[in-house]
C-alpha cells in the first residue's frame, strides 16, 4: 500500500472481496527444493514489517530482520534509519517508486533519463550492505504497479521495460547478488494481480494480471505481495468488522502459485495487516495466528513483513498500543526464525 497514493484512495479498484473456495484456503504445497539461492534466506522466513514496528521491538522481545521502506526516484538510499537497521544486523524490502507529477514515466525510466538518480540509489543501497556486513538487500521498482493510480505511468509492458533497464544498469555496476553484488529483486503487486482470470470479476480485467507485469525470471529474485485482513473496513467507518475475517490462504495462495510456476521463485508478503475496530478490540489479533501457522505451513514464504500503519478509508492496521495485537506478533515472531544466509 502506498503512502503517497492514500489520496487516490476514491478512485483504486483494490477492494476486491476475492476469495478462494475453502479447499484452497490452506498450505500450498511446493516442491520441497526451493531457490533458497535466490532468496538468501535459511532457516524459514525473515520476520519484520514497516517502521512504525521497530518501536515495539522491546515488547516484541527481538529485532525485526527485515524492515519495508519507500523511497522515490531522486531520493538518496542512505538515511539515519537505515544505519540503525542495518547496524543492529538487520535488512530492508525497499522500493523505488516514479513520484507522479514530474514528468517520470516506465518509458522515460527505459530511455536512461533517471539513470543517474537511480544507479546512485541503487549503489547507495550496495554500499550499505557492504559496510554493515549484510549479505543482502532487497529492492523493487515501482510497487503494485498493478494499481489503478500508477496506471498514468504507462503501460504493463512499458513497466517490464523499465525494471529490465534498472535491473540491467545494477548488473553492469556489479550490484545484483547474481554477479558478485548484493541486491536481489522482489516484484511487488497487490495480492488480486495473482489471481487467475476465473477468480476474478471482468471488470477488474483491467488492474492487469501478474503475468502480464512479471520481467522475467532473470531479473526477478523474490515474487512479493500486498495483502490486508480488513473486516470491511474501506466500506464504512465502523467500531465492529462487518465482514468475517479472512484466511491468509484466501489473499495469498494464487502468490505461490505463480511464483512456483514461474522459477520456483521464493515469496516475500511484503506487506500484510489486519484491521483494529474499538468496538471489538481482539478482531485484529486473531488474524496473526493464522498467518504465522500460513508462513510455517508454507516454506516458500522467505518473509513476512506487517504493515504497521494507517491505512486508506477507515482501515487503520497499527498493533502499536494494542496489546493483544503485540502479544500475538510476539508469539509469531518467536517461532519465524530466517535469517541470511
Amino acid at each position: 500500500m502506498k503512502p503517497r497514493y492514500l489520496r487516490f484512495a476514491t478512485v483504486l479498484a483494490l477492494s476486491l472481496t476475492f476469495a478462494l473456495p475453502a479447499a484452497q484456503a490452506g498450505a500450498v504445497h511446493l516442491p520441497l527444493q526451493l531457490d533458497n539461492a535466490a532468496s538468501g534466506i535459511t532457516g524459514g522466513a525473515l520476520f519484520g514489517g514497516t517502521s512504525p514496528l521497530l518501536a515495539e521491538q522491546g515488547a516484541l522481545g527481538r529485532k525485526l530482520a527485515i524492515v519495508r521502506l519507500y523511497y522515490m526516484i531522486g531520493q538518496k538510499f542512505t538515511t539515519p534509519k537505515v544505519d540503525q537497521i542495518m547496524s543492529g544486523g538487520g535488512t530492508v524490502l525497499a522500493s523505488l517508486d516514479i513520484p507522479h507529477g514530474h514528468g517520470i514515466t516506465y518509458a522515460s525510466v527505459t530511455a536512461g533519463r533517471q539513470d543517474t538518480q537511480i544507479r546512485a540509489w541503487l549503489t547507495e543501497a550496495e554500499q550499505e550492505a557492504v559496510a554493515h556486513n549484510i549479505s543482502a538487500v532487497y529492492v523493487s521498482f515501482e510497487h503494485e504497479a498493478n494499481t489503478t493510480a500508477n496506471h498514468v505511468l504507462g503501460t504493463p509492458a512499458q513497466f517490464q521495460a523499465a525494471w529490465n533497464h534498472i535491473h540491467s544498469l545494477a548488473a553492469q555496476a556489479h550490484l545484483n547478488a547474481a554477479n558478485g553484488g548484493r541486491l536481489r529483486w522482489a516484484m511487488i503487486l497487490m495480492h488480486t494481480a495473482y489471481f487467475p482470470a476465473n477468480m476474478r470479476p471482468r471488470w477488474s480485467y483491467r488492474l492487469g494480471f501478474a503475468s502480464q507485469y512479471f520481467p522475467g525470471a532473470g531479473s526477478v529474485d523474490v515474487i512479493a505481495a500486498d495483502g490486508y485482513n480488513r473486516g470491511g473496513c474501506r466500506s464504512r467507518n465502523a467500531s465492529k468488522p462487518t465482514q468475517a475475517t479472512v484466511t491468509p490462504g484466501s489473499l495469498f495462495d494464487p502468490v505461490l502459485t505463480f511464483a512456483r510456476t514461474h522459477g520456483g521463485l521464493p515469496v516475500f508478503i511484503a506487506e500484510w495487516g489486519s484491521a483494529f475496530y474499538p468496538g471489538a478490540p481482539g478482531w485484529q489479533a486473531t488474524f496473526i495466528p493464522l498467518m504465522q501457522a500460513y508462513v510455517l505451513a508454507n516454506p516458500s514464504i522467505a518473509a513476512v513483513l506487517y504493515w504497521d500503519q494507517r491505512g486508506n478509508f477507515a482501515c487503520h492496521f497499527a498493533v502499536n498500543g494494542h496489546p493483544q495485537s503485540v502479544a500475538a506478533l510476539t508469539a509469531m515472531g518467536k517461532v519465524i526464525n530466517g535469517h541470511l544466509g
